[in-house]
């Protein structure tokens, strides 16, 4: 007696059924795999505008807290006072700038600014105070895609001002109470910052 064996294959509309299940799964995984590289982006660049976001606000606060009432002459032989700001922009003397013991051919004081260019917040300082026409000031980028900074300045009586030394007053102090910062960024809107000073009168 024999026996037939029967070999049961796939059929053509089978097959072709799999491989349409299997394009669709493949459609679905892949677009899920985009849009979780797509959030994972997003998160690692919003990280890092928080980063840039933090250093910029530590560095004015070390800056600006530490302002101290010493004039400067600048590289065209002008004299300029301490502290000289105005409604996007702000120069000044501050105190801080470590040097252990001496052993560095500086001063702890410093003269920097911050302004606006091209979206772009820019800190410049400076290697002396007391400068001379061939003295150069280096510039570093804090943010990108900045659309506005404007600047008050707390007088004596409270009130703030829009430039220093405030047009308003013919006696102003060489240091404002305090310097109100706020940074328009693109997509995060206005973020605000105070500042307050406590700078003595410092000796030449």
């Amino acid at each position: 007696m024999s026996h037939k064996k029967c070999r049961k294959g796939f059929t053509l509309l089978e097959v072709l059924v799999a491989l349409f299940i299997f394009t669709i799964i493949a459609v679905i995984m892949t677009s899920a795999l985009h849009n979780i590289l797509n959030i994972q982006a997003e998160t690692e660049k919003h990280a890092s505008r928080i980063n840039e976001l933090q250093m910029t606000f530590l560095l004015m606060s070390r800056d600006i807290e530490q302002t101290i009432d010493r004039p400067i002459t600048n590289a065209k032989g002008m004299k300029e006072s301490a502290f000289v700001g105005a409604a996007d922009q702000l120069a000044f003397t501050h105190g801080g700038m470590a040097n252990p013991e001496g052993q560095l051919q500086r001063s702890t004081l410093q003269r920097v600014s911050y302004h606006l260019e091209n979206g772009k917040l820019i800190r410049e300082t400076w290697n002396v105070l007391d400068q001379v026409p061939t003295t150069h000031g280096n510039s570093r980028t804090l943010l990108n895609a900045v659309t506005e900074m404007r600047i008050e300045y707390l007088d004596q009586n409270g009130i703030f001002r829009h430039s220093w030394p405030a047009a308003e007053q013919t006696n102003s102090p060489p240091l404002p109470r305090g310097v109100r910062i706020s940074l328009t960024l693109e997509k995060w809107g206005k973020i605000t910052q105070f500042y307050v000073i406590s700078g003595q009168a410092f000796g030449t």
